[in-house]
């Protein structure tokens, strides 16, 4: 089974893909779902309020669609690679350096 993690991901994936997706308060909800679930285990920064996260992830989400109407000779690739590096460093703890 995949972790909450990968399945945050996926999401995500899912809807930087098809942008008739709706992102509605169904969608924020499964974002906040999988972030308490993930949380547990340390796979994000707990020191994080998860319906804000779930509201940033949203919101990511909208930038990232508009990104890609106002822009569209950018490789949609580099696009979603770029917003899941970004998801990724603002939600997973901070390393020991």
């Amino acid at each position: 089974m995949d972790s909450a993690w990968d399945r945050l991901l996926d999401l995500v994936d899912h809807l930087a893909a098809d942008p008739a997706r709706s992102l509605d308060a169904e969608v924020e909800q499964t974002f906040a779902t999988l972030c308490a679930e993930a949380m547990q285990v340390r796979d994000i920064d707990g020191e994080l309020h998860v319906p804000d996260v779930a509201r940033w992830l949203v919101g990511l989400l909208h930038g990232h669609r508009a990104l890609r109407d106002n822009r569209p000779q950018v490789d949609a690739d580099r696009d979603l690679a770029d917003l899941r590096l970004i998801a990724t460093r603002w939600l997973h703890p901070p390393r020991p350096r």
